[in-house]
């Protein structure tokens, strides 16, 4: 019988070097964890010390001879006292660990939303609303009311959500301030915005509303002396409408003309589109409103103009003192978020939309809770 003691720095290493060495039917008889190296205890290394021996004869089982099947005892003996019940609390730590990891992700996925910084209830209405291009600033304060106003519980329901954030987009549209005609009442109504939003075509519609449907006395003034042909179809308008039609070269001009409509209920004047960065054309239009004194200003833009090109014809225009908004061409987007973004540069209030090129049907009071539904994909402009 042969005996050995080995040293390694861990119990692989020690049966290599046992098998190595003894061969495979050596027996593990003893195991311990020594310290070695250092100076006076310090930086001293763990060792594992393992004493083996062959050519033994054992009366049990076979398998008790073999290297191979003495691995698990001699592991066994190796480790130290309490070594079940550490594993015991490292597997129960790792269940904890488990648990609390899946409370934080699903306490997350209830609490912290991938855009908007509330409940991930709001995530998809901001995702909506800035598909819209609704400036994200005016989402944000939006949602800001809305959490506010809402019960903590109603923040995690989608339809609370939704209802709470139409009614904040009401809020936000503010009040629709149409063509108001008191009887006995001279209104003067002028129309400004760039060229190509319709203009002229809105004012037939409204001429015609009130000549036709209320049996109001209208009649227009064209001053557009800018654009071709833009005096010629207000004309064919009134023609049809049988309403007079005055035409404006001037200040002066425009002084006569109203003197000729004072028995009219509504005259509405038709100004000269004006591109944004043409200051002086602009400048030339408030001298011609500012000698007229008219009853009420409507800025006429389309619901297709970007929104830095509405910034800059609200601020270009601005000088003019208009309060009141028309949009047209609501039928040819399906991006509502700007006409919100408009009233909020304007700080004024919304009148009429047009949703298309006949006269007269195509024109209809502006409203705020079908801009909200428009706005959150409730309907269109039909």
């Amino acid at each position: 019988m042969k005996i050995k003691t080995y040293i390694a720095d861990n119990m692989q290493e020690a049966l290599y070097k046992i098998k190595s060495d003894m061969g495979k039917d050596a027996v593990i008889l003893q195991t311990k964890h020594i310290r070695k190296g250092g100076v006076f205890g310090l930086f001293s290394k763990t060792k594992v010390e393992v004493v083996a021996a062959n050519d033994i004869a054992v009366s049990q089982s076979p398998m008790k001879n073999s290297l191979y099947s003495t691995i698990n005892e001699a592991v066994t003996v190796a480790r130290p006292a309490g070594f079940a019940e550490i594993l015991d609390i490292k597997n129960e730590l790792g269940e904890v660990k488990d648990m609390i990891k899946n409370l934080y992700s699903n306490n997350t996925q209830k609490s912290t939303p991938s855009e908007t910084g509330f409940s991930p209830v709001f995530d998809r209405f901001y995702d909506k609303m800035a598909a819209m291009e609704i400036d994200k600033e005016l989402i944000k304060k939006i949602f800001d009311r809305v959490s506010e106003n809402l019960k903590p519980e109603d923040l995690q329901d989608n339809n609370a959500v939704f209802n709470a954030i139409k009614n904040e987009l009401i809020s936000q549209v503010g009040k629709i301030e149409p063509i108001q005609l008191d009887r006995g009442q001279n209104a003067i109504v002028a129309f400004i915005g760039p060229t190509g939003v319709g203009k002229t075509t809105t004012i037939a519609k409204l001429a015609a509303k009130f000549a036709l449907y209320n049996e109001r006395r209208v009649a227009l003034i064209a001053t557009d002396n800018f654009r071709v042909g833009a005096i010629e179809q207000l004309r064919t308008y009134g023609e049809l409408l049988e309403i007079p039609v005055e035409e404006v070269h001037s200040n002066d001009g425009i002084g006569k003309a109203l003197d000729r409509l004072k028995g009219y209920d509504l005259v509405l004047i038709d100004t000269m589109g004006s591109s944004p960065n043409n200051k002086m054309q602009i400048k030339k239009i408030k001298s011609l409103l500012d000698a007229v004194n008219p009853t009420d200003i409507y800025m006429v833009i389309s619901a297709t103009t970007k929104n830095n090109d509405i910034s800059d014809i609200i601020n270009s225009y601005r000088e003019i003192n208009f309060k009141k908004l028309i949009v047209t061409k609501l039928d040819e987007t399906k991006t509502y978020g700007t006409i919100l973004n408009a009233v909020k540069m304007a700080d004024g209030n919304l009148s009429y939309f047009t949703v298309g090129q006949n006269v007269p049907d195509d024109i209809e009071i502006a409203s705020a809770e079908k801009l909200a539904g428009m706005i959150l994909g409730e309907n269109v402009h039909v």
